[in-house]
């Protein structure tokens, strides 16, 4: 006999994917950037936490229970334990995204979610039915799945950064075949003819061509900006941002951690465009940087 997905919850133990031991790495990981006494905090929460508060004993996950009000308590206490550890999970990974300040608004679940907010749902079970049941079990199994997925990523990038440290992560080129056509500073604008500044770097090349992200980070901007067509942005913490301008076609969207050399859009000619090129840009802090300062220590590479 095939139960609903809410029996089946209410049979068997609920099991996490995210283990104390990853999070300890987690949190080992933020003792070598900064602040680690929350972080500490927050794993000794999770592993004082996750044995107790994620296997239900025995004794109240019988498949023998026969009373339905029995039944629907069962499920709605593992309905509010999945929630608790969505929330701890969810006040974890916006530290871990601090600690690489990266922007925290982009990890909360409040970002695609109203609900998962703690609390059992006793009344809403009792009048929405199975089906309901299902789907709430499937939203919380979905969102604590992407949780594990953002602290995997995140971990990544600290690992990357600490492994960065005395280095320079920005040194790497955007594309891996093109010429630079265009300088960082002042030159005689392509559309008017008259002295302007140009804030990057220009790389031509074939319509299509692989756009690289040159260090791991988070896509803050993926769609339309005036002038610049098509364009990508990726933070990497530390105040430093990298742009990706006229793509023909966006791959990265926001919300994305991408990693080093990972493809994030194909090169195009749109917005203010002469023709098929790569516009490049390093923000440091909101301002505009040259390029060629990690350009070239790449070059010599």
């Amino acid at each position: 006999m095939k139960f609903p997905l809410w029996r089946r919850y209410a049979m068997r133990p609920l099991m996490l994917r995210l283990t104390p031991a990853t999070i300890a790495t987690f949190v080992a990981t933020l003792g070598l950037l900064s602040g680690t006494g929350a972080a500490i905090g927050y794993a000794a929460a999770s592993k004082s936490n996750t044995p107790q508060a994620a296997v239900v004993n025995q004794s109240q996950t019988s498949p023998n229970v026969a009373n339905p009000e029995q039944q629907l308590q069962v499920v709605n206490t593992r309905v509010a334990e999945m929630e608790a550890q969505l929330l701890r999970l969810d006040a974890l990974t916006q530290h871990v995204a601090e600690s690489a300040r990266l922007p925290v608004k982009e990890f909360s679940i409040e970002r695609d979610s109203k609900g998962a907010k703690g609390g059992p749902l006793l009344d809403e079970v009792s009048v929405l039915g199975d089906d309901n049941i299902d789907i709430r079990l499937q939203e919380l199994s979905r969102l604590i799945e992407e949780k594990e997925s953002q602290l995997r990523a995140l971990d990544k990038v600290l690992v990357n950064q600490r492994s960065q440290i005395g280095q320079n992560y920005l040194a790497n080129l955007p594309v891996r075949h093109g010429t630079i056509t265009s300088t960082f500073g002042y030159r005689s604008d392509p559309f008017t003819g008259r002295v302007a500044f140009h804030a990057g770097m220009d790389f031509s090349g074939a319509q299509g061509t692989d756009i690289y992200a040159v260090a791991s980070g988070i896509v803050t901007f993926s769609g339309i900006k005036s002038g610049y067509g098509n364009v990508i942005e990726v933070t990497h913490g530390d105040g430093y941002v990298t742009r990706y301008a006229h793509a023909q076609r966006l791959v990265a969207k926001v919300g994305d951690l991408v990693a080093k050399d990972q493809v994030i859009a194909y090169m195009g000619s749109t917005g203010r465009s002469t023709g098929t090129h790569l516009h490049y840009e390093v923000l440091a802090n909101g301002k505009q940087i040259d390029p060629m300062t990690y350009v070239g220590l790449a070059l010599k590479k």
